[in-house]
């Protein structure tokens, strides 16, 4: 860890997002004026214009126009797959995974959510993408690296995967800063460094891969805006062939259950999202069969959980949303507009609208995470806001056929309602 005070204290705040565009040029602007932040207006404007504007072209161009790292594949006997353990030192009789999704904000609320997961004092922590603006070096120390960064390490181990604002950086401050202080914990407390941006930890009844929508999630400048030659947030070859040659996720004698964790979504059910289907068509030519999996992915900045789907051939599977970890979810946006043009309109079973505050005119929504409770075939999956347990569900893997069986467990005072015509028993029906 690198030795720096500054990263207790938070350095931006919900204002500092509000609106916020997913565009690359969009974010390095904001991304140079929060450098700025808590200098008088008169200073802040001249120096914008004496440096920052010249600094927010660079970065943008370099961005854009520069390579981005090679991608990293597992090597020797680092393999990238890890036995889930429990820490020796906890009372508990499981193993516990606290995931966040689109936290790293640096803000009072990105603070507060940290400390909420700390609480649970877990096994393993998981980020699952968007460092923001854009995932730049001084983003990335600020949130994860510091001494007192406010990211929080599992007593095990600690990983994440790339989300597309670290890929609006190149990715570069991902692969150099962050992955080497993840990883498995050491016996001098410190960690061996996560060697690649994907990962599977397993017991004999699950099995959880963390895989990487990120890398190819920005595409080549101009042509990236004709819709069919846009970016695909596949997956790169180097995950296909760990998959297949390593994990072997396509033996058909493996009958765990998957947990598969990404930043993109596969399906949406929102206005201005989009479902990015390579992936899922990626994993159905490994993963063959009806075999039936549990994904959670965050992106879009809301809580929300779909019925089984199955898109064309692909794979049979529970979406689950959490990327609500950090950034203001503007509950009144457009992107809580449901849109029956998208696969998971009809799929969606609850999404949390609540309305917690305001700021100006703006109504903010609550952030949150989900901790991950597993008990040799037993699989809990348990919903926190800032404040309080939500509600959580229960799958059972039975390996001798390879099905997987849920049930919801809800709270009577749940603030969460179904939607329309759905109950809570359909997020995780046969």
């Amino acid at each position: 860890m690198e030795s720096e005070v500054t990263a207790k204290i938070p350095g931006r705040s919900n204002e500092d997002y509000l609106g916020n565009k997913p565009s690359e040029l969009t974010n390095h602007l904001r991304t140079e004026i929060a450098k700025d932040k808590g200098k008088s207006r008169k200073r802040k404007i001249t120096d914008f214009m004496r440096k920052r504007v010249w600094s927010w072209i660079y970065h943008y161009f370099k961005s854009r126009f520069g390579k981005k790292p090679k991608y990293k594949a597992y090597t020797g006997e680092d393999t990238g797959i890890y036995k889930l353990n429990k820490n020796a030192g906890t009372e508990h009789d499981h193993t516990r995974i606290a995931i966040a999704a689109d936290w790293a904000t640096d803000t009072a609320e990105s603070f507060e959510i940290s400390q909420q997961m700390k609480s649970h004092d877990p096994d393993y922590t998981i980020h699952l993408g968007d460092t923001y603006f854009v995932g730049a070096p001084h983003e990335i120390k600020k949130n994860f690296v510091y001494a007192n960064s406010p990211w929080v390490r599992g007593n095990v181990g600690s990983f994440a995967v790339l989300g597309n604002h670290e890929m609006y950086a190149r990715g570069e401050a991902f692969f150099e800063h962050l992955l080497p202080t993840l990883g498995i914990k050491t016996s001098n407390n410190g960690y061996d460094g996560q060697k690649a941006g994907f990962f599977c930890l397993e017991n004999d009844y699950w099995r959880i891969l963390g895989l990487d929508t990120g890398y190819h999630s920005i595409g080549k400048p101009i042509i990236e805006f004709i819709p069919f030659l846009g970016p695909k947030s596949g997956f790169n070859k180097i995950i296909m062939d760990w998959l297949k040659d390593i994990v072997k996720a396509g033996d058909p004698n493996d009958k765990r259950g998957l947990v598969i964790l990404t930043h993109h979504q596969y399906l949406t059910a929102f206005k201005i999202e989009s479902e990015y289907r390579k992936a899922g068509k990626q994993l159905a030519s490994i993963i063959k069969g009806n075999r039936k999996i549990i994904w959670l992915w965050g992106h879009e900045h809301k809580l929300s959980l779909f019925e089984k789907t199955k898109i064309n051939d692909g794979l049979s599977f529970y979406g689950r949303c959490i990327g609500h970890g950090g950034t203001p979810v503007e509950i009144e946006s457009r992107s809580f507009k449901k849109s029956s043009r998208k696969q998971g309109f009809d799929k969606l079973v609850a999404y949390d609208k609540r309305k917690k505050t305001k700021i100006g005119k703006t109504t903010i929504g609550y952030n949150g995470y989900a901790l991950l409770k597993i008990r040799d075939s037993e699989l809990r999956i348990e919903y926190y806001d800032q404040e309080n347990y939500l509600f959580s569900e229960k799958w059972i893997a039975d390996i001798n056929t390879g099905d997987i069986k849920g049930v919801m467990e809800i709270p009577t005072d749940c603030p969460l309602k179904p939607e329309q015509e759905k109950t809570w028993e359909d997020a995780c029906k046969d």
